[in-house]
């Protein structure tokens, strides 16, 4: 109000990061006058590019989805999760959040402003957050502005305050096996599926309650939920038969204080703390160690498998918000994300080292029945800490809205690994085949030193123009602590210093800048209609990553003789050799006298931290009240990727050599080792990729509209067009250190470089469908739906047949090897010994035994070649081999 002037009240909802325009007209009142305006959340933001997704409280109540910030978001058009949560049966397991071509460190998490993501896997990794803390949810895919690095899905969760009045809330969630369906049926388990991993039990109870210690002071908030997820497993059993089960259980209670010290300081501290446990890795995967990385099935659940128990997981925050001037606002925080864990070992497996029941019980891996027995998998005991800090302001004066910051975030991401016998025994069929040992124990220290980033951006408005301009400066500086690990069975007692990029130039110390611009035309003047176009450079967000490929505390396997062992297999394919007979004196030469070692590792003086661009355009339209239109064009390009080269093996150390695709029957090359360049000590090399041979270039088109009706009723939804074309011709050095040219076999999904070795035929965009509705109905009740059409191919069917088994002869498309940006992919996986499958009528016989196919590489030298049978986009039809 003004003197002289009439009162006027608006009521408007403000979500976080959008802008909403208010306009009043003010009227002379003749007396004294109130005119009280109420209005809906504004539906067209004319000074922002991006289009996020804004869910109130009432909304993730409303939507049938695993109350968490991963399967809510996964219903925001053009956002992807890496794997289905139906239900809440990846309730208690990491999933990740991309879009627009992004990957899943890219995503950005943001906890009352602060950032979340945690220290492991680059901050791919995310703590398990309450939902019933949280208030308000928004999700922006596209144009993130310059206050964080990461371009990817940006989740700012809002949490509650608690309030004045006392009040609480609960849900309650329960779903029970008989409520699965399953498409196995005795056709598929003639053909060799041994069944199918689902669902057994999944519970979630959640329940907050809030209020006033001081009214209009001093407010609480209290929550607590108990997730439960029972997984059971299609090739695992118990001793007495019984399918085995996986129990995942998360905990999580959480306390939230804020305190109002006056009119213009407000002061937060929270507290979550969780505890997690797992009781046998026989579906999921236990950090990338457990089975369910693995093809091998346990034999005894309550044996050979890993397991989790409750541990140190927490996130601790506080926050102050202080309004200097009504024109100045500064706020400053703290949040730590403690993420500890210990994958283990089921009870009494762990031995003492070098005693004979640690030589006795390391692991048992048959690799022609795909079993695992004894024990798990290799140990792991992990602290990995991130914390952080930052400070952030806000200055508007006239046309202009100016924003600056800092944040930092630091901490250790440490690992040690161990294992009985330091080793894993394998067998075919009960047949002792080799020893596969390990370098461990293993103690490793790469540290973040910080995560620095500094920014200043303005929203300038010019008549109908938003002109939103941003700089980020940002400091990335990670090391290798000094290390040290007791001897072990292969290994000798080792110690190494500090590493970082004062001893290897280059190496974890960038500093970068970013720039980040959008620009928006309000069309008609009206805040009806917004033309939006931006434009950003995204740093890839990095932790200690970088440091992988000079950590000499690394963990390291070689394939040992094993001398002495039985040639016999066992009486019954279900046993095992156990007990004395694994001792140092049964354990053949050591092939690669320098195993363990981290060996001639040099980096480009030059080496660069690697980058996106990424462009968007769109128009944002108002329909009509509540329901707004929008269209989007987004494209995102990789630059200076990482690429490792083997210098101790060149391109002419490979020799081509024709094979039979027993897929259709043609030719295809394939390239073998020459004796002379096999087992040499590699010379790796680490630099930037060239633009030209290594990349990948999204391009997607997105139409969504929201609308928010009458009586709370709401309808999210949304189709995207989509295309991810990949160029890596570049022969990366994988985990075997060679740089091979069998993998320039559909290395150009351009449809350019080696088109020979393999043709792409050219690879389609994808059709994406989302739709989520919630309308209220009489006595209190409302009815919610949600669909979600996404053609990303999975799988969760088990087979006894290995897919480097010579004995059992089956077509490679027996096996799905996985998906590629969502399409399809049959590989096949084949070794010195690997025959043609018997249903290939054009195949070669073996010329010694009409019985049998022929080898297909005898040549082979270099162990296994994964050979992509399908170019990437093949329409492949269903087909059942009817010959075994």
């Amino acid at each position: 109000t003004l003197p002289g002037f009439s009162t006027v009240k608006q009521e408007v909802t403000v979500p976080a990061n959008v802008s909403v325009p208010v306009d009043a007209e003010m009227k002379v009142g003749a007396v004294e006058e109130t005119v009280s305006v109420e209005a809906a959340l504004a539906t067209v933001d004319v000074e922002n590019v991006a289009h996020p997704q804004v869910l109130l409280r009432t909304d993730m109540d409303a939507i049938p989805s695993a109350r968490n910030m991963q399967s809510l978001g996964s219903y925001v058009p053009g956002v992807h999760l890496n794997t289905p949560d139906v239900a809440g049966s990846m309730q208690v397991q990491q999933t990740y959040l991309t879009a627009h071509g992004n990957q899943s460190q890219d995503a950005t998490y943001l906890l009352d402003g602060m950032l979340v993501n945690s220290i492991i896997a680059d901050g791919r990794a995310q703590n398990y957050i309450d939902n019933a803390i949280i208030q308000e949810i928004t999700y922006q895919t596209s144009n993130v502005t310059a206050e964080v690095s990461g371009g990817g899905v940006y989740t700012n969760m809002v949490p509650k305050d608690g309030g004045n009045q006392l009040h609480g809330d609960l849900f309650v969630g329960w779903l029970y096996s008989k409520f699965v369906g399953s498409n196995v049926d005795e056709k598929l388990i003639a053909r060799g599926l041994t069944g199918q991993s689902a669902v057994d039990k999944i519970e979630d109870f959640d329940g907050s309650l809030g209020g006033a210690i001081k009214k209009d002071k001093l407010w609480f908030l209290l929550t607590g939920r108990k997730q439960a997820t029972n997984l059971r497993s299609s090739g695992s059993f118990f001793s007495d038969g019984r399918p085995g089960i996986e129990r995942d259980g998360l905990y999580t209670g959480t306390l939230r204080l804020t305190w109002q010290m006056n009119p213009k300081n407000k002061v937060s501290a929270m507290w979550t703390r969780m505890w997690k446990s797992i009781s046998a890795d026989i579906v999921s995967s236990l950090f990338g160690l457990g089975q369910g990385m693995s093809p091998y099935n346990a034999t005894n659940p309550e044996i050979s498998s890993l397991r989790r128990d409750p541990v140190m997981y927490y996130i601790l925050q506080g926050r102050w918000t202080g309004t200097v001037t009504s024109r100045l606002l500064l706020q400053g925080g703290f949040s730590l994300n403690k993420e500890d864990f210990n994958v283990l070992y089921q009870p009494g497996v762990q031995k003492i080292p070098f005693t004979p029941e640690w030589y006795a019980n390391a692991s048992q891996l048959d690799v022609a029945l795909l079993t695992r027995s004894v024990a798990g998998a290799v140990n792991s005991y992990n602290v990995r800490d991130r914390y952080v800090l930052n400070g952030s302001g806000t200055y508007v004066t006239g046309s202009h809205t100016i924003k600056f910051g800092i944040q930092d975030s630091f901490g250790p991401d440490y690992v040690n690994n161990v294992a009985n016998g330091d080793a894993f025994y394998r067998f075919t069929n009960g047949v002792p085949l080799d020893i596969t040992a390990y370098n461990t124990p293993t103690v490793s220290k790469p540290r973040l030193k910080a995560d620095l980033g500094i920014y200043g951006m303005d929203t300038w408005h010019f008549k109908k123009f938003s002109v939103n301009a941003g700089m980020r400066w940002e400091y990335l500086s990670a090391q290798i602590e000094p290390e040290s690990a007791p001897a072990g069975r292969f290994v000798p007692a080792r110690s190494f210093g500090k590493v970082d990029c004062t001893t290897v130039k280059g190496l974890g110390c960038f500093k970068t800048w970013s720039p980040r611009l959008g620009v928006v035309y309000d069309l008609f003047g009206n805040h009806k209609t917004a033309l939006k176009a931006g434009f950003g450079k995204y740093n890839t967000p990095i932790t200690t990553s970088i440091l992988n490929n000079f950590n000499p505390m690394f963990l390291a396997t070689v394939n040992v003789p094993w001398v002495g062992a039985p040639t016999t297999a066992c009486q019954s394919s279900g046993c095992y050799a156990s007990g004395a007979g694994f001792g140092q004196g049964n354990v053949g030469a050591n092939p690669n006298p320098l195993f363990g070692i981290l060996q001639n590792r040099t980096l480009d003086p030059d080496f660069n931290r690697n980058y996106n661009l990424q462009y968007n355009v769109g128009v944002q339209h108002e329909l009509t009240r509540g329901v707004t239109l929008n269209f989007n064009w987004n494209r995102r390009s990789d630059y200076q990727q990482i690429l490792t080269l083997n210098n101790a093996v060149p391109s002419s150390a490979w020799t081509p050599y024709q094979i039979i695709n027993p897929l259709d029957g043609t030719p295809l090359t394939v390239f073998n080792l020459q004796p002379a360049y096999f087992g040499l000590t590699p010379q790796v090399y680490q630099t930037n990729g060239r633009h030209s041979t290594r990349s990948n270039t999204y391009n997607g088109f997105e139409t969504s509209v929201t609308a928010r009706l009458p009586r709370g009723a709401f309808i999210f939804g949304g189709w995207t067009i989509e295309r991810l074309v990949d160029r890596s011709c570049d022969m990366n050095a994988g985990p075997n250190l060679l740089n091979d040219p069998n993998s320039l076999r559909f290395c150009d999904w351009t449809g350019k470089l080696y088109q020979d070795l393999g043709k792409v035929p050219g690879i389609p965009y994808r059709n994406e469908f989302k739709l989520t509705t919630s309308v209220p109905l009489k006595w209190g009740f409302q009815m919610s739906a949600s669909l979600y059409a996404d053609p990303v191919y999975s799988t969760n069917f088990a087979t006894n047949l290995a897919t480097n088994n010579t004995t059992m002869l089956y077509s490679p498309t027996a096996y799905f090897s996985g998906q590629q940006s969502g399409l399809y992919a049959v590989n096949w996986n084949i070794t010195p010994t690997t025959r043609y499958p018997s249903d290939c009528s054009v195949c070669p016989q073996d010329a010694s035994n009409p019985n049998l196919k022929a080898i297909v590489d005898p040549g082979l030298r270099q162990g296994a070649e994964l050979i992509p049978l399908a170019a990437p986009g093949s329409r492949l039809t269903p087909r059942l081999n009817t010959s075994v």
